[in-house]
């Protein structure tokens, strides 16, 4: 008898704590009602402007329907509240910012905007920009779930568009472990004769913390053309597009360059830069499985990339 009674209540435990393991989702009830009304009031007043008094977008997008929830569904609900919290308004100056208690009931509004449950407590605005609440399960989810565009053809292979695109703007977020935002990209060195050419004129175009920001989008878009029909490697040998592993490391290059730029967004360096190593682990478990060891370029490091390992 005292052996069942253990065995139970280590079976309750054990459901317990998976159950508070799982993680929670908009379905749950991760905001109150009253905290809703608030948000539709601040929305009237400063949002409606832009994006509508409905949510259905006017000069700024929707944020109600597919194409809303498909653009923050890979992501944590705290995308959506550093979104508001730190770029809303565009441009905005220091009193035009939204407060963290403001930027959570503007939350609120938009969660019950799309049909989310409403619970008993406040979406909480303490540590919002960490909140674990995702979005539910559902179509166009991931790499896996992309549409394959026909209309257009690669022009050139998987190694220049990481050349061209990932390494350079991979590189420039690292550095935010070394230098302050405001000193990015850095300067060309005095020495240089004639001054400036036209690409350091271009480079120095946006800087601090918009550059960042820049990098880490152009990694969260450019990561949708590994899963471009037709792309090939250096190799000629056409990218794996349909591997589980390709698509898997895919989102998750996704995931982190969004993280990276939300991260960027609310100009914290310390988090950035702690963030930084899930983006060289991210690169890095792609390379281990795909990629030859043997060092950078030549053709006899390049006969087994694209080869699942």
């Amino acid at each position: 008898m005292a052996l069942a009674t253990l065995t139970f209540v280590t079976l309750l435990i054990t459901s317990s704590s998976l159950s508070a393991q799982a993680p929670r989702t908009v379905q749950d009830g991760v905001y109150s009602d009253s905290q809703a009304s608030r948000g539709q009031a601040l929305y009237a007043q400063r949002c409606a402007g832009c994006h509508g008094p409905a949510l259905a977008g006017a000069s700024a997008p929707a944020l109600t329907g597919d194409p809303f929830t498909n653009k923050f569904r890979m992501e944590p609900l705290s995308a959506l509240f550093i979104q508001i919290r730190y770029a809303m308004p565009p441009r905005a100056d220091a009193n035009a910012q939204l407060t963290s208690e403001q930027a959570a009931d503007i939350v609120a509004h938009v969660l019950k905007s799309n049909g989310f449950p409403a619970g008993k407590t406040d979406f909480p605005a303490v540590d919002a920009t960490n909140s674990p609440i995702g979005w539910p399960a559902g179509r166009g989810v991931g790499a896996g779930s992309a549409p394959s565009p026909s209309w257009y053809s690669p022009t050139g292979n998987l190694a220049q568009l990481m050349r061209g695109v990932f390494f350079h703007n991979s590189n420039l977020i690292f550095s935010i472990q070394e230098v302050e935002a405001k000193d990015l990209p850095p300067q060309p060195p005095p020495t240089r004769p004639d001054g400036l050419t036209t690409f350091d004129w271009g480079l120095m175009a946006y800087t601090g913390w918009p550059a960042v920001e820049n990098a880490s989008t152009a990694l969260a878009d450019a990561s949708a053309l590994l899963m471009l029909p037709g792309i090939r490697c250096e190799n000629g040998r056409a990218a794996p597009i349909t591997e589980p592993d390709w698509i898997k490391f895919t989102d998750q290059m996704i995931s982190v360059a969004r993280r990276a730029y939300r991260l960027a967004q609310t100009k914290n360096k310390e988090a950035l830069s702690e963030y930084t190593l899930e983006l060289s682990n991210t690169c890095n478990a792609c390379h281990r499985v795909y990629r030859d060891v043997g060092g950078r370029g030549g053709a006899g490091n390049t006969a087994g990339r694209c080869m699942h390992r």
